[in-house]
């Protein structure tokens, strides 16, 4: 039955089969993913928004800025879906110390430090297990009815600890502001 502690092993299990290779993993996790029940497909993507919305939080915004050279929007979207692909004790690290990144094993990729693909990674497992292409629509229909219950929810936002400024102000204009936030990230990669 998918749980967090299922969504973290799919996730761990992926990347270290993938040698840290984001695609090669989107392409084993979703292939491990289609081996669940429709409903459980669903319930990894519902795991994957909390955590993906706990995660939307300005220090870690700063920390995704000076990786990437910049980051839009969607690029902190894709940013936090990379992080979450790296696994459960670097997702908790950085949402506690956004810094803490610095102590990754990130090789340099193409994509910069995002993952687009962890975003539609359940909808491309749930798509393949019903045999549709491209109806996205139906996938998302779907999760919109579908609801963990508020137990599930609780026991996955309770292991969260957020630093303290985890929400701290910072402008991209002002890069003093951002050094105070990722001071190792800053060091490393400006």
């Amino acid at each position: 039955m998918m749980d967090k502690n299922i969504f973290w092993e799919l996730i761990q299990t992926s990347y270290k089969e993938a040698d840290w290779e984001t695609d090669k993993q989107m392409q084993i996790l979703k292939n491990k993913l289609s081996d669940y029940s429709q409903d459980e497909i669903l319930k990894f993507g519902k795991i994957y928004e909390i955590y993906a919305k706990e995660s939307e939080k300005s220090k870690l915004w700063a920390a995704a800025y000076v990786l990437n050279d910049g980051c839009s929007e969607d690029c902190f979207e894709s940013f936090r879906g990379w992080l979450i692909s790296r696994g459960k004790e670097p997702y908790l690290n950085a949402i506690l110390n956004p810094d803490s990144i610095i102590d990754l094993d990130m090789p340099y990729e193409d994509d910069y430090y995002e993952n687009e693909d962890m975003l539609s990674v359940a909808q491309m497992a749930f798509n393949e297990k019903i045999g549709l292409n491209e109806d996205i629509n139906l996938y998302y229909q779907r999760m919109r009815e579908f609801e963990l219950d508020t137990k599930e929810i609780f026991n996955i936002v309770d292991e969260i600890s957020f630093g303290e400024d985890i929400d701290a102000k910072w402008d991209k204009k002002d890069e003093e502001s951002i050094r105070k936030l990722v001071p190792k990230l800053c060091e490393q990669y400006w």
